[in-house]
């Protein structure tokens, strides 16, 4: 099983710190498989924090509002179980506009809107450039402490996710993974293959 060794920071994240990982399985008869790479870590009290960078630059963002369909967009997207004992994950996908589709549930059907269960917002910062885009994602300890019931302090833990490119409608459709997946059927919800992130403070 894939695995990504990260920190949680107690006071600064010290970006240089953060381990980068390319991600490495375009599925599914991907028509691109671009560069993509990501960095993910916790400030502890705080939250989770994700930078991802990609070389695409033919884009597409139809999607404007929150929870529309960003994942035909050019997208990146991050699904974590924050919690080692618990099956729900969150997934957060992100198209290059910043526009954002946030859920939570432990199977792809019937999945909830992190709207419908918190007013708490993730922050997300996009950039786009002539070699390609990026974006900043930031998700609070109190968005995930209200989603789950549960006090989440985003300190030292093991726990399982995966980081993922896609764009369904772009002019070549895409489907790029850290953690290699199985069906098609169940897509990037798929976490019973989800990679061990494991987090050491520092």
């Amino acid at each position: 099983m894939k695995q990504y060794n990260t920190y949680s920071f107690s006071d600064k994240i010290n970006w240089q710190a953060v381990p980068e990982e390319k991600l490495s399985y375009f599925l599914w008869d991907s028509a691109a498989s671009y560069n993509v790479y990501f960095k993910m870590c916790f400030l502890k009290d705080k939250g989770i924090y994700l930078r991802m960078r990609c070389n695409e630059t033919l884009l597409r963002s139809k999607g404007k509002h929150r929870d529309d369909r960003v994942w035909e967009d050019s997208c990146m997207e991050m699904f974590i179980c924050p919690f080692e004992k618990r099956g729900e994950y969150v997934n957060f996908e992100i198209n290059c506009d910043g526009v954002y589709l946030s859920q939570f549930g432990s199977v792809r059907e019937n999945r909830q809107f992190i709207k419908e269960l918190t007013n708490i917002e993730a922050q997300v910062k996009t950039e786009k450039g002539s070699d390609g885009w990026s974006l900043e994602l930031f998700v609070s300890c109190e968005l995930i402490s209200e989603v789950y019931g549960e006090k989440f302090t985003a300190g030292k833990c093991n726990i399982r996710g995966n980081f993922t490119k896609c764009g369904d409608l772009t002019e070549y459709p895409h489907y790029g993974s850290f953690s290699e997946l199985s069906t098609l059927e169940l897509g990037f919800h798929n976490p019973q293959c989800f990679a061990y992130i494991n987090i050491e403070e520092r």
